[in-house]
C-alpha cells in the first residue's frame, strides 16, 4: 500500500468530492489508452533497439500492469457515476445514483491509497474503495490532506521510488529513440578503416543526414526508412554505419564508394566509376577481389543500393563479400571522433575532430 491515513480529529470542517463528468472521464480514458498503445509501441521499440530476451517480458508485465489500472477505473466509472464524497468529523460518506454508504468515525479504522489509486475506507467488517483517479488533482490532493498520515516517511519514501522510477524510465525512453533517430556512439573494434579509424576510437554517427529509419518491428517484413526527412542522399566518399544484406545484429562502418547507377569495375588496383578511377588517397592497400570468392559488385549499382568498402582494402570484409548494400540499412553518418582507447589506462583525446 502507498499511504495509510486515519480521520483527523482536529478537522471540524466538511469537504464534498465531487467525482469527473463523464465528458471528463471519457477524455481521461482516451488518454491513458493513448499512454497505453505508447508504452506498447516503447516495448517493441526497445525490444529491437535492444537485444535483451527479457525487454518484453518487462515491457509486457508494465504493458499488464497499465492497463490492470485502467480496467479498475473503468469498473469504477460505472459504479461511481457521479458521485460525491463527504468527509466530516463523524465520517466517510459516498453517495452514488443507485446506493449511498455511511462510514462512521467511530467505526473506521484505518484509510488506504492503494496501489490502484483508490481511496481504501476501511472497517472491521468492510470496507470500499473510491476512485481517486476519478476526481480532479485539486479534489485529490484537499481529500488527502483532510485526513492525518499515519505514515509520513513511508508516503515520502514512496513518492521518492516513484518519482525516480518515471524519470529513469523516461529518460530511458528518450535516450533508445534519440539513439535510434538522431545520434549514436560507436567504438571501432577492427582495422578494417585504417588510417582514417584506428581501432578503439569512439565516434559519433548522425542519423538526419540521410532520414531516420524506423526498426523493423512486429508486423513489419523490413525497416522503414524515412527518407523524405533526410536532408540529403548517401554520396560518394561519406562514411557510414549500416547493417549488410543477412546480418542482424553487427554494424559496419565503410565508406561509400558508389551510388545507384553507377558503373563500378575493380581493376589495376583500384575502383573505377562511370568509367574513371577514382582518386582515394585515404586508401590503405591494394584494392582488389584477392580473398573473396566472387566479383559481386561488378557493372551497374542497382536502384536502391549503394556500394561500400573499407579504407584498408587488403584487410576488410565489405562490398566485394556481402554485395551492395540497401538503401534502408543504413544507420547514420559517421561525422565526429572523440577519443580512443585502445590503451584502456590512457584516453587519447589528440584524435578529436571531425571525420572524413
Amino acid at each position: 500500500m502507498l499511504q495509510f491515513l486515519a480521520l483527523n480529529k482536529q478537522n471540524t470542517d466538511t469537504i464534498q468530492i465531487q467525482v469527473l463528468s463523464n465528458v471528463q472521464i471519457t477524455k481521461l480514458m482516451l488518454k491513458r489508452i493513448g499512454y497505453l498503445i505508447l508504452l506498447i509501441y516503447s516495448t517493441i521499440f526497445l525490444a529491437v533497439a535492444i537485444p535483451y530476451s527479457g525487454t518484453y517480458a518487462i515491457g509486457g508485465f508494465l504493458c499488464s500492469v497499465f492497463m490492470l489500472r485502467i480496467l479498475n477505473d473503468f469498473i469504477k466509472w460505472r459504479k461511481f457515476e457521479n458521485a460525491t464524497l463527504t468527509a466530516s468529523p463523524s465520517g466517510v460518506s459516498i453517495q452514488t445514483k443507485n446506493e449511498n454508504y455511511h462510514f462512521n468515525a467511530k467505526d473506521i479504522t484505518y484509510l488506504e491509497v492503494n496501489f490502484f489509486s483508490n481511496l481504501v475506507i476501511r472497517e472491521r467488517y468492510r470496507s470500499l474503495g473510491f476512485p481517486l483517479m476519478l476526481v480532479s488533482n485539486d479534489d485529490r490532493e484537499k481529500l488527502i490532506h483532510y485526513f492525518y498520515d499515519m505514515s509520513p516517511k513511508r508516503t515520502v519514501m514512496f513518492k521518492k521510488i516513484w518519482e525516480m522510477f518515471d524519470a529513469i524510465l523516461v529518460a530511458f525512453i528518450l535516450a533508445m529513440h534519440i539513439r535510434q533517430f538522431i545520434i549514436q556512439a560507436y567504438y571501432i573494434p577492427t582495422g578494417s578503416m585504417e588510417d582514417t579509424l584506428l581501432v578503439g576510437d569512439h565516434l559519433l554517427a548522425e542519423k538526419i543526414t540521410y532520414g531516420p529509419t524506423i526498426p523493423q518491428m512486429i508486423g513489419m517484413k523490413k525497416p522503414i526508412h524515412l527518407s523524405f526527412l533526410s536532408i540529403r542522399p548517401v554520396q560518394r566518399g561519406d562514411i557510414i554505419i549500416f547493417r549488410p544484406p543477412n546480418e542482424e545484429e553487427k554494424d559496419f562502418i565503410k565508406r561509400c564508394i558508389a551510388v545507384e547507377g553507377d558503373e563500378v569495375h575493380i581493376d589495376d588496383g583500384a575502383v573505377w566509376v562511370n568509367g574513371v578511377k577514382l582518386d582515394e588517397p585515404y586508401v590503405k592497400g591494394v584494392t582488389s577481389y584477392r580473398g573473396f570468392s566472387e566479383k559481386r559488385i561488378e557493372g551497374v549499382v542497382p536502384k536502391g543500393m549503394i556500394v561500400a568498402m573499407g579504407d584498408n582494402r587488403e584487410n576488410s570484409y565489405d562490398s566485394r563479400g556481402f554485395g551492395y548494400v540497401p538503401l534502408d540499412r543504413i544507420k547514420g553518418k559517421a561525422f565526429i571522433l572523440y577519443w580512443n582507447t585502445d590503451n584502456i589506462k590512457n584516453l587519447d583525446f589528440s584524435r578529436l575532430g571531425l571525420i572524413k
